[in-house]
Formats: C-alpha cells, structure tokens, sequence
C-alpha cells in the first residue's frame, strides 16, 4: 500500500506583502484612498514566552487575585513596559472567536 503524500506547508501560510518599493503609489495607479480593511485575525501575533515555575504561579494568582484572565494581565504589563519606555500603550487583547 502506497503512503499517502502531504501538501505543502506553504499552502497554509498567508503570503507575506508586497515591499512597499514594489506597490505603486495610489496616485501613480489613478485609485482613490481606500478604506483601510477591519482588524481581522491576520492582524493578530502570537507570543510564547517561557519563565521559571514559581514565576508562573505568582503571575497566575496575581491575575485571580485581580480578577482577570492571566492573557488580560499580561497584555496590561506589556503595556506598562511600553509606557515606562516612552511608546504609546497600544497592546491589545484578542477578541473571542465567534463560532
């Protein structure tokens, strides 16, 4: 019995955009400015961080003690970090999928 073949990984991945160099500017194609598209899931960027046990329990009693899911509680420490550096707090949190 001949093994099945699998299709290529490329196949589920989004192309990546073009350069801006390579996209003609509105003006030089004769369009108009177009509505910029609604935030959708490609919008969206996974983050994967590994810590030390005792440093994941403190963190997670921290988000129960407060109330919030330990995802809130970290998108709200990024922003911190982002304001103690001077840039403007502009992490959000997924919205939930509707199935």
């Amino acid at each position: 019995m001949a093994k099945p073949t699998r299709g290529a990984l490329t196949s589920l991945v989004e192309p990546k955009a073009a350069p801006a160099a390579a996209v003609p500017a509105p003006a030089e194609t004769g369009e108009q400015d177009a509505p910029k598209p609604a935030p959708g899931p490609s919008d969206l960027k996974t983050m994967q961080v590994r810590v030390n046990r005792a440093g994941w329990v403190e963190f997670s009693r921290l988000a129960q003690d407060l109330d919030i899911t330990l995802e809130q509680l970290m998108v709200d420490a990024m922003n911190e970090a982002l304001r103690r550096n001077g840039k403007p707090p502009v992490m959000e949190r997924r919205l939930p999928s509707k199935r």
